[in-house]
């Protein structure tokens, strides 16, 4: 069974466990509290409660599962806010210039960590049907007969009482490559994790032709160099999808001998690098995501800089430089008075600044406050502040999403 909660919803503790109405035992508190990732724990204690925080994603626990998923309008469905979760997850994982999102993911799945497997599943049948790829392999074998070079030291070593026996090194053509290792082990990691038995199938149909690949250890496949190119270009979108999953917050927890599979994402830096990727794709290649040398403070004594402004997205134009700073918050009257501050200080830090924007993603109370606006000064000129909201429903039609970005930004 899986319950499905949002951001900074509450799991109330009880006797006995009730997921119907977000009740948890006491032993289930006492497991998820443990919960920690990058120091910053999961779930925080309230009054005979537990407090999501700001992680999505998927908890698997060993009768159940949790799925926390963004904090928008409680007036979007679970199934809804599962697609748009899922969208930004594929967006900002892959490269900037990609614009084709795929159609056939099944967002009706019972969890998160699902619908990513099928989309993995659905790019992998893709390459299998264009022919799972063999490539040219460098090895080194003891034969009988000499194939392409005789390693001469280790020749001396193993076969100087075997003079019919060559130690050669020659490229073979085989399936046991770098592309199919890492596709392979993919396949194993899903095949652990699934229990849905539409992807269970296709996991077990994929298998059988990966049959003599090497499994590796998920450090090992994540550190794989791979260079794609014309002939291997097919393996492509599953490699992403792939390494998407293998390297996102994904791991075995122990806690009180109970073992949990956790795959979670930080919203902040999902929002933030989804919108990177998205605002790239409208204005090209100078838009850049947290560049910058800029200082705010200069020591007069030592000459030294203090406080670097990094700005999440700076878009650098002839006219002058846009810088656009996302927020994964949901303020109610104005937006926050330390984001306030923070522009002003890449407003006046950072040179030749046409104009700096706030972005917030947009919900009844955000889109009170979007407008344009003029920082307060006596020192005479102008300085802008643009507070925009964005629709982040209208992302599962991406064209739409393309152009509401257009629309908030204008041309740049």
């Amino acid at each position: 069974m899986v319950l499905s909660i949002r951001e900074y919803d509450k799991l109330h503790i009880r006797e006995k466990r009730d997921l119907t109405r977000n009740q948890i035992s006491k032993d289930d508190a006492a497991v998820l509290q443990r919960l920690v990732i990058d120091d910053l724990p999961v779930f925080k204690w309230g009054n005979r409660c537990l407090i999501a925080q700001q992680w999505v994603g998927v908890i698997d626990l060993p009768e159940y599962s949790i799925e926390i998923l963004p904090k928008l309008a409680r007036e979007i469905e679970n199934e809804k806010c599962r697609d748009i979760l899922t969208r930004m997850l594929l967006v900002a994982h892959q490269s900037p210039s990609t614009r084709k999102l795929p159609g056939s993911v099944n967002s009706k799945k019972n969890a998160l960590t699902e619908v990513l497997i099928s989309a993995f599943l659905g790019a992998l049948e893709i390459y299998i049907k264009s022919g799972v790829l063999n490539a040219y392999q460098k090895v080194q074998n003891n034969i009988d007969v000499v194939k392409g070079r005789i390693v001469f030291s280790k020749q001396f070593k193993q076969n100087v009482l075997s003079p019919t026996r060559f130690y050669c090194s020659y490229s073979k053509y085989i399936s046991d490559n770098p592309v199919n290792q890492f596709l392979a082990t993919c396949l194993s990691q899903m095949s652990c994790i699934s229990r849905d038995n539409d992807n269970l199938r296709r996991i077990r149909a994929a298998e059988q032709y990966f049959e003599g690949v090497q499994i590796l250890e998920v450090r090992k496949a994540l550190n794989l160099k791979i260079n794609f190119n014309s002939i291997n270009s097919s393996a492509v979108e599953s490699y992403n999808f792939g390494y998407m999953f293998l390297s996102c917050n994904f791991m075995t927890v122990n806690a009180g001998g109970i073992a949990m599979d956790v795959m979670l994402f930080d919203m902040n830096h999902l929002f933030e690098l989804f919108m990177f990727k998205a605002i790239r794709q409208v204005y090209g290649s100078k838009v850049h995501y947290q560049s910058g040398n800029n200082y705010l403070v200069h020591s007069v004594d030592s000459g030294r800089n203090y406080i670097r402004l990094r700005p999440d997205i700076a878009i650098y134009s002839d006219s002058g430089n846009y810088i656009i700073d996302t927020k994964w918050k949901m303020p109610i009257s104005f937006a926050k008075e330390s984001d306030i501050y923070q522009m002003n200080a890449y407003s006046t830090g950072i040179g030749k600044v046409e104009r700096v924007f706030l972005l917030y993603p947009k919900t009844s109370g955000t889109v009170t406050f979007s407008g344009d606006y003029l920082f307060t000064t006596h020192a005479g000129g102008n300085r802008n502040l643009g507070i925009r909201t964005i629709d982040l429903e209208l992302c599962t039609n991406w064209a739409a999403f393309l152009n509401e970005i257009k629309a908030l930004f204008g041309e740049i």
